[in-house]
């Protein structure tokens, strides 16, 4: 349950603030201090991981909460930045990009930000991830065929030892929810 005077804080502060950042940075304080979120804003998340267009009315059908409620909650959830955005999942292959692939880059430090406007500059590179280990990069790649992999390949390899592993199948996501939440707290 939301606590009504903390809410109606926030409200009369947001109304006197202008910038987003500081609402966020309020609703955090208040996720921290009132145990984060509830089991029902959990199932909101679940609901809408799995289905990011559910009509408001039937995901509060499926949480046990009114529209008016369930809408209420979205919002907090989309101000606090808990949910960043709702988007499609597309099928690569239906676009002709068959082939996925994670590139490992071992470079050196005064190479990272070279490699990362590199990155930017081949739209077959989908996900750079900065890591700690003996890579500094590890990416995401969609190419038609495996030629295109490697004139990838080649552009990196300038910058460091490149190791690519091609993917053979990709298990579904696993959604953000109660399992990951519960596991949190009890190490908390």
């Amino acid at each position: 349950m939301w606590p009504v005077t903390m809410l109606r804080d926030m409200a009369s502060h947001r109304r006197n603030r202008s910038s987003a950042d500081d609402l966020k940075a309020e609703w955090r304080i208040f996720l921290d201090r009132f145990g984060s979120i509830d089991a029902k804003d959990l199932k909101i998340l679940e609901a809408l991981q799995a289905n990011a267009r559910v009509p408001l009315s039937e995901l509060g059908r499926s949480v046990g909460l009114s529209q008016p409620a369930v809408s209420e909650r979205v919002r907090r959830l989309e101000e606090a930045g808990i949910i960043e955005g709702y988007g499609a999942r597309i099928n690569p292959r239906a676009l002709g990009l068959g082939l996925m692939a994670l590139v490992r880059l071992r470079t050196s430090h005064e190479h990272i930000k070279t490699c990362l406007k590199r990155f930017s500059e081949i739209p077959y590179i989908i996900e750079v991830h900065r890591v700690t280990g003996d890579d500094c990069f590890v990416l995401k790649v969609l190419v038609p065929a495996p030629e295109d992999l490697e004139t990838i390949v080649d552009r990196i390899a300038g910058f460091g030892t490149v190791t690519t592993s091609l993917v053979l199948r990709s298990e579904p996501a696993r959604p953000i929810g109660r399992e990951l939440v519960r596991k949190k707290t009890e190490r908390s």
